[in-house]
């Protein structure tokens, strides 16, 4: 069982670095330690993901899993806990959306982002195999916004409106979720 660790917020210099990938031919103890802390640490606290940089690991490591009661976005699926090590993405359309998103690292501030809907994201699993899969939706959203933390981008960095920000609670209390 892994460690809570601290959750790094904006202004933290590892925050802004890209991070270093992981040699998936010997995924040893060390990185399967990283990999058990960034699971606790995301079930510990209130995201739906969790980057490696987020709690000072410079490594190219997320860990993802939502449960839909825990889903604020109108076409989220559960997502079953999921390690991805080195993940790529690429688009498989041209189709986007503007949702707010939150992030662990930046507390209580949401940002309206545009995220492509349809994504290809290929990743390696602990045991070392390689994975591709499609994603569609919130989970979609979700693998980007984390793969941005491993090229060092916070999701405020994408927020292009003048007025794209808004606290958590106004988010709730408005219902900015779907815009």
């Amino acid at each position: 069982m892994g460690k809570v660790l601290r959750i790094r917020e904006v202004g933290d210099p590892i925050l802004g670095k890209i991070c270093d990938n992981v040699d998936v031919k010997n995924i040893d103890d060390k990185i399967l330690d990283i990999i058990e802390d960034l699971k606790e640490t995301l079930l510990f606290g209130t995201g739906l993901g969790i980057s490696a940089p987020q709690v000072g690991v410079n490594k190219r490591i997320i860990v993802l899993g939502a449960k839909k009661e825990n889903i604020k976005y109108n076409d989220a699926e559960e997502i079953p806990i999921t390690t991805m090590i080195n993940p790529i993405w690429k688009k498989l359309s041209e189709e986007t959306d503007i949702q707010y998103e939150g992030c662990m690292s930046v507390p209580m501030i949401r940002g309206k982002v545009e995220r492509f809907k349809n994504i290809e994201v290929t990743y390696y699993n602990e045991n070392g195999e390689k994975i591709v899969k499609n994603l569609n939706g919130f989970f979609a959203r979700l693998v980007q916004h984390e793969c941005d933390h491993l090229e060092g981008i916070v999701f405020l960095e994408k927020v292009k409106e003048h007025n794209g920000f808004a606290t958590a609670d106004n988010v709730k209390k408005y219902n900015l979720i779907n815009i």
